[in-house]
């Protein structure tokens, strides 16, 4: 059997495992359903096993298709890194990218810009996954993650973005209610509104004197909240003094409807930075993404 048959289904296969959908797959590849489903019947049955798990509703992968896939996929990352290594460099990107964020900073990070680098490759497709859950990238074929804060030791490669940065708001009406802070101490007599972590526990507010770190313990907060965006809209509505993320406050900011306090007292934010599994087998069309949201993020000074 010539190479070119025993090869024949494994793109079609590494690209339905990573989107789990025969549509999604064929629409990447520029085929027919009816043809990736034939190509991958045909692959199956030179190897003897079954790769993936069909019913009307789901595709899945067997155990055999997992370990085939983690294989697979990287023998197509290379043949696609050969390739465009030759191709000119204004030739077209293709394909899919599969890419996972944090909701909020997802929503100001990346989708803003989301257009006009589809504009620029019209032949790509982007698949985004938001969510406040970190997934296993290899295990769900996810091409590139957007990870705030510390990261666990691992294989991921990481590409820094900058930091996140954070001011203390409150709303107009609650500093005239309650007083406008002058140091950070003077919070610990004040409403404050908290943010929840994964954990449970509520997150501290942290600030520089100097070289000397304040730490304001948030757990006496009047209200508390694990998601950003809840967060923000509770101190627009008058419940307190909240540390938050300078890019969810600047439009009620702009608006009037934030005031900021204790400026040049807050300490910097967590880390951002752009993950993926491999450099090694890094495709040209992820490579060209990192570079796009990474110029984006530079240009746009959110972090």
């Amino acid at each position: 059997m010539r190479l070119t048959q025993k090869v024949s289904g494994v793109e079609e296969f590494v690209r339905v495992a990573e989107s789990l959908s025969f549509a999604r797959a064929a629409e990447s590849l520029g085929l027919t359903n009816s043809g990736v489903s034939k190509a991958i019947r045909l692959l199956e049955g030179r190897l003897g096993v079954r790769l993936l798990n069909r019913t009307t509703r789901s595709v899945s992968l067997t155990d055999d298709g997992s370990i085939f896939y983690e294989r697979a996929s990287k023998w197509v990352a290379e043949l696609e890194e050969m390739q465009s290594s030759l191709s000119p460099v204004d030739a077209e990107l293709t394909g899919s990218i599969r890419i996972e964020m944090p909701v909020a900073y997802g929503r100001v990070l990346f989708m803003p810009h989301l257009a006009r680098f589809l504009e620029r490759h019209p032949k790509l497709t982007v698949e985004v996954r938001m969510s406040d859950l970190y997934a296993d990238l290899v295990a769900e074929g996810i091409d590139l993650a957007i990870r705030i804060g510390e990261l666990p030791d691992s294989d991921l490669v990481a590409r820094p973005l900058g930091r996140v940065s954070l001011g203390t708001f409150a709303c107009p009406r609650c500093l005239d209610l309650y007083g406008r802070p002058q140091r950070p101490q003077d919070l610990l007599s004040h409403r404050l509104i908290s943010f929840v972590q994964p954990s449970g526990r509520a997150k501290t507010m942290l600030y520089l004197d100097g070289d000397n770190e304040i730490v304001i313990d948030a757990a006496h907060a009047v209200a508390a909240f694990n998601n950003g965006e809840a967060t923000t809209d509770a101190t627009i509505n008058g419940i307190g003094i909240a540390q938050l993320p300078v890019f969810h406050a600047q439009e009620a900011l702009n608006q009037g409807r934030l005031a900021q306090v204790l400026e040049g007292w807050d300490a910097p934010g967590p880390s951002i930075q752009l993950v993926y599994a491999s450099r090694k087998h890094l495709s040209k069309r992820v490579s060209v993404l990192i570079d796009f949201i990474t110029d984006e993020v530079k240009r746009t000074g959110l972090v």
